[in-house]
């Protein structure tokens, strides 16, 4: 048999390659044939070829956001060979992931069946009652899937423009002065650095809106996204006169309505002549000019006035209040380390810093370094308890914890989740709380000591984040067993 597929996650840096190795390992030892394409952080690799998927008895995705290049694969779903799972469904057992597809397409594996094959290449057969074509699916289709990846893939593509912004955003920073209006930058170089942050900030919100109607309706909604993205990410004058920007959350809702409306055009019948132009004209022209006219003249005002009351409560959180909100912001952070319950807090405290609230983002980028340094430290204090390899991987997540990157502490997890996860967590929320307790603001969408000059107070920020992760540490070497007893 010979199974092919693609491996995508979030942030394209861990998660992606540790499912394409399970599956990989999965089929080796069933003695399959597989190749399995990878969509990370650095692009394309194996990718397949159309004679590479013609060839495949099964077509199993293990993804999290939208990729790139899945009508290659319509002829497999209209044969029932075609199965989707998550990155981490994958990771934590491939075998299933293979047993749900192969029993999805209704393909018979017994070991006669394998033995046939070994001596006379030919297809799998499909079993009595094996898959029906597929049926044509509305485009309200699976919605809480499709909002799922959508999400997911915005954030997969904002993330290297929000490290763009915030690094340069923060060493500028770090050169100023505090002024009436906050951190003044005087130095001509550092000027220029603040202004190429800036840029990046500026293009974050139109990025994400933009591969979120990407990911629902494919390449034609992408140019439309870009537009409403910029278009609820500065101000607009409303028929009643005022001027209104919704930030985040103008931008979240605008690109699923484009990416439904997207869909929705691509169904209509038109002729030859007119259908060579739907995607690059048609689509494009009629989807910003309606739901632009939507936006300015019928959403932007209930938006707005959303974005004030939630602004009114958020800045008005003090002392307990904004305890609590720290202590959820960094469980949340850690739970599943850079996932989807990661990206919503981030999301949130960076919507709230458009409206110039930035106590929870202070908040979330203490949170964001604590578990890769928590298990770092804690592989290289408790040697009877951690590995050499155990401990190779703990100098690589307290680097990527110094510079906020929470999938340090995936490893770790995956090889050990019931003794990893609540120290993490614990310990996220520990720091996360303090942060909030203090009310230490990050002026930068980037975590970690490298946008420690980027806050209202270096000296605390840094320390929460220590504490944080000496907690977590602490818990961590409490609850893993000796390697000998395990």
């Amino acid at each position: 048999m010979k199974i092919v597929g693609v491996s995508a996650c979030t942030v394209g840096i861990a998660h992606t390659y540790m499912a394409k190795s399970a599956m990989e390992e999965e089929c080796k030892k069933r003695g399959f044939e597989c190749k399995i394409e990878a969509q990370g952080g650095m692009g394309i690799e194996d990718e397949l070829s159309q004679e590479d998927v013609d060839s495949a008895d099964l077509v199993i995705l293990t993804t999290d956001v939208g990729i790139e290049g899945e009508d290659r694969f319509e002829a497999k779903k209209a044969e029932g060979r075609f199965h989707k799972a998550g990155t981490a469904d994958a990771i934590s057992d491939a075998a299933a992931v293979i047993d749900a597809a192969i029993a999805a397409a209704g393909i018979d594996v017994s070991a006669s069946a394998v033995a046939e094959k070994a001596a006379e290449p030919a297809k799998a057969s499909a079993a009595p009652g094996g898959p029906k074509p597929a049926e044509k699916k509305s485009i309200f289709a699976e919605p809480g899937k499709t909002l799922l990846n959508a999400f997911n893939t915005g954030v997969s593509y904002f993330i290297p423009i929000v490290v763009i912004g915030g690094v340069f955003l923060a060493f500028s920073l770090a050169s100023g002065t505090a002024g009436a209006n906050g951190m003044e930058v005087t130095n001509p170089f550092m000027v220029s650095l603040n202004t190429i942050g800036m840029a990046g900030i500026s293009m974050m919100i139109p990025v994400r809106a933009a591969h979120i109607a990407y990911s629902m309706a494919g390449k034609p909604a992408l140019a439309p996204g870009f537009v409403l993205g910029y278009l609820v990410n500065n101000a607009v004058t409303t028929p009643n006169g005022s001027a209104v920007s919704t930030g985040f959350l103008g931008a979240m809702i605008m690109a699923v309505i484009c990416g439904y409306f997207v869909r929705w055009m691509k169904t209509w019948k038109v002729n030859d002549t007119i259908n060579t132009i739907m995607p690059i004209l048609i689509i494009p022209i009629l989807t910003s000019l309606v739901l632009g006219m939507a936006y300015i003249y019928i959403l932007a005002t209930p938006l707005g006035f959303v974005m004030d009351w939630l602004t009114a409560v958020l800045g008005s959180l003090q002392g307990g209040s904004a305890v609590v909100l720290g202590l959820v912001i960094g469980v949340m952070t850690a739970f599943d380390m850079g996932g989807p319950i990661n990206k919503t807090a981030s999301t949130f405290t960076m919507a709230l810093m458009a409206s110039s609230i930035y106590g929870p983002n202070g908040m979330f980028r203490v949170a964001v370094a604590v578990p890769p340094l928590a298990c770092g430290i804690a592989s290289l204090i408790a040697r009877n308890k951690f590995d050499d390899a155990d401990r190779q991987m703990g100098v690589s997540a307290i680097f990527m914890g110094c510079i906020g990157i929470t999938e340090g502490a995936i490893p770790f997890a995956v090889k050990d989740l019931a003794h990893t996860l609540p120290g993490i967590c614990i310990g996220s929320a520990v720091g996360a709380g303090l942060a909030a307790f203090q009310g230490i603001d990050c002026y930068v969408p980037h975590g970690g000591f490298i946008v420690a000059l980027a806050t209202s107070n270096v000296g605390l920020f840094c320390l929460d984040i220590v504490i944080g992760a000496l907690v977590g540490a602490a818990i961590l070497v409490a609850m893993k067993p000796k390697l000998e007893q395990k």
